[in-house]
């Protein structure tokens, strides 16, 4: 079994596990929602913005498409479990990526 496969089985594992306290799943917290920038595999539209659920970040997306990701750090919490997620791929200039709609920053040229 390749690696990506063996992946996929985890992450779905991990789901059928944390379905087994459906009040976990059934309702997270208010504030549960993280915005990032998702890698797509392509040449010419390399990153989409999407905002998925805290957990799905936690449970399987962290690892998708080779680790490219741009991931900002969170705090997630469920009613009997909670920690932190440091980011993926979060250094200088990661905040701005996100907030450029996943486009590279260019400063202006100096004199402008």
């Amino acid at each position: 079994m390749n690696m990506k496969k063996l992946l996929a089985c985890g992450a779905v594992t991990g789901l059928v596990l944390l379905s087994g306290a459906p009040s976990a799943i059934a309702s997270p917290p208010p504030n549960h929602k993280v915005t990032y920038c998702h890698a797509t595999g392509s040449e010419s539209n390399p990153f989409v913005v999407i905002t998925t659920d805290e957990v799905a970040v936690v449970v399987g997306h962290q690892n998708h498409q080779d680790l490219e990701d741009v991931i900002p750090p969170f705090d997630w919490a469920l009613p009997n479990v909670s920690g932190h997620f440091p980011g993926l791929n979060w250094g200088p200039g990661a905040a701005d990526f996100i907030a450029n709609g996943c486009v590279e920053v260019t400063p202006p040229p100096y004199g402008s």
